[in-house]
């Protein structure tokens, strides 16, 4: 069935070229050539009708042989009884070949034997030469535009319009991530030997390296191609104004690699502090250009590109008392977490998370509000820690505390920027250095599938009872009568002097 299947796509994929190969009038021999031969395809020919050419006038040509049934519809026989064909009108699309007749070429092609020859281009023209005079099938592993030759001169040349189409895909190893993860792309390209008549000689594969990643680094470049061993390239360790040029030709122009190539392009970069955090995505794009030059300087009006999209998430914690009143000043610390201060109070930004971490991380504060924010974290992340220090009045938390990451309602970026919060301590929105933006309205960063901000109480100290002691209404009264002796003795004492 594999082989069948094969077998069926390879005959999906074939161009068919329809050549008047015919000899001087000397040697009775002539060539057909294929100007723009894709390295690694086959190219096979095959002679359907032989051919007689006038000596004084090469134009004056007839073709004759037998037609096999399959073409019946597109050729028939001058005469009765002759063996001499000519074209139907079935033949013909205006002046170029009919699907009809392409389609019918393929399949009769397809249950021949080759009487003419075969070459595996290696990226220069492919010559088959000292054909006898005759009208051939040129077919191609690749393609599926055929290609009409009708020209009578002695060595003919064709231009293999094969159909391989560009195409780009991006894939990116997770969908969220905590800030400070690495995030490993795979960029996977098809390409093609020639855009129309001209030779690609490079390609450029461009990435826009939004502000959100950093520290990029290039993983490998690997060219894949059909039943050869995967090549790869050296000297490529970093994007250069966020692009890479890879040469296709090689000094004498001939193609480096097979039409329909693979390109394979792994790379990663740092999840900054610059991210989105919360319905904004991350997003960034992966482009590739063909170039007429080995320089990228000269490019193509043509390019395919794909993009890829990761989101960060957030963890709210909000610390109350018994009443529901907010406190400040309540701090907590969580296993594996790293974070730094936005600037704004009660607003961390992770710096690094190990969800196998066991030490407690950086102690952050609740602001006036209660409130404690921690951007930057990846979905599905449950943060345990601890209170280490209670607000002064209450008691501080024993049991652990959980704040799991959220997708957040608000859209939060990450730079120099400033925060706007309503009367209740909600983050209503933020402007960044280049004045983006960002407003929300939901009532305490409503968290993913309605999950509210996880919420933390605190108790009030109370009076503890003491025993075996007197009391201490003794002692208010006893401080009582001293004052009152020592007005009246100083009293006493001012009407003794007078």
């Amino acid at each position: 069935m594999k082989k069948l299947v094969s077998i069926v796509l390879a005959l999906a994929l074939v161009a068919l070229c329809i050549g008047a190969a015919v000899a001087d009038t000397e040697t009775k021999t002539g060539s057909i050539t294929i100007s723009n031969a894709a390295k690694g395809e086959t190219y096979t020919i095959y002679k359907l009708f032989d051919a007689t050419v006038n000596a004084a006038d090469n134009a004056k040509i007839a073709y004759f042989g037998t037609i096999p049934s399959g073409l019946t519809d597109y050729f028939k026989y001058t005469s009765e009884g002759s063996n001499y064909v000519q074209t139907k009108d079935a033949a013909w699309n205006g002046t170029e070949m009919s699907t009809g007749l392409r389609d019918a070429l393929s399949d009769w092609a397809d249950g021949q034997t080759s009487n003419a020859g075969s070459q595996v281009a290696d990226g220069s023209a492919v010559v088959f030469s000292n054909l006898p005079l005759g009208y051939y099938v040129v077919t191609t592993s690749q393609g599926q535009q055929a290609i009409s030759v009708d020209s009578t001169n002695l060595n003919v040349s064709i231009h293999d319009k094969n159909t391989t189409n560009l195409t780009a895909d991006k894939t990116v190893d997770g969908t969220s991530y905590n800030i400070g993860d690495w995030i490993t792309y795979t960029a996977t390209f098809t390409t093609k030997n020639w855009v129309g008549d001209e030779q690609v000689k490079s390609y450029t594969i461009s990435d826009t390296l939004p502000e959100f990643l950093s520290n990029t680094e290039i993983l490998s470049v690997t060219i894949k191609q059909t039943d050869e061993n995967d090549i790869s390239l050296s000297g490529y360790t970093a994007f250069t104004d966020k692009k890479i040029v890879i040469p296709w030709v090689d000094d004498d122009n001939n193609s480096l690699y097979k039409n329909g190539a693979e390109i394979v392009l792994q790379y990663r970069a740092k999840l900054t502090s610059t991210s989105n955090v919360g319905g904004a995505n991350n997003t960034n794009t992966v482009t590739i250009t063909p170039n007429k030059d080995k320089t990228g300087g000269d490019p193509f009006n043509e390019h395919k590109e794909d993009d890829e999209v990761i989101k960060t998430y957030a963890g709210a914690l909000k610390k109350v008392d018994d009443d529901g009143y907010p406190l400040a000043g309540a701090k907590f610390a969580f296993k594996g977490l790293t974070v730094e201060a936005t600037g704004v109070e009660g607003v961390y930004r992770v710096v690094s998370y190990n969800a196998a971490g066991t030490e407690l991380g950086t102690v952050m504060s609740t602001d006036a509000n209660g409130k404690l924010y921690i951007l930057g974290l990846k979905e599905g992340v449950a943060l345990k820690g601890e209170e280490t220090e209670a607000p002064l009045g209450y008691n501080k938390l024993t049991d652990e505390v959980t704040v799991n990451a959220q997708l957040t309602s608000t859209e939060i970026w990450h730079k120099e920027e400033t925060r706007y919060y309503d009367a209740k301590g909600n983050l209503t929105s933020s402007v960044t250095s280049n004045s983006h933006a960002k407003t929300g309205d939901d009532d305490d960063l409503t968290v993913l599938e309605g999950t509210a901000i996880t919420t933390v109480t605190n108790h009030k100290g109370t009076e503890l009872p003491s025993t075996g002691g007197i009391g201490t209404t003794i002692f208010y009264i006893l401080g009582g009568l001293l004052v009152i002796g020592a007005a009246v003795i100083l009293v006493a004492r001012r009407k003794a002097q007078d």
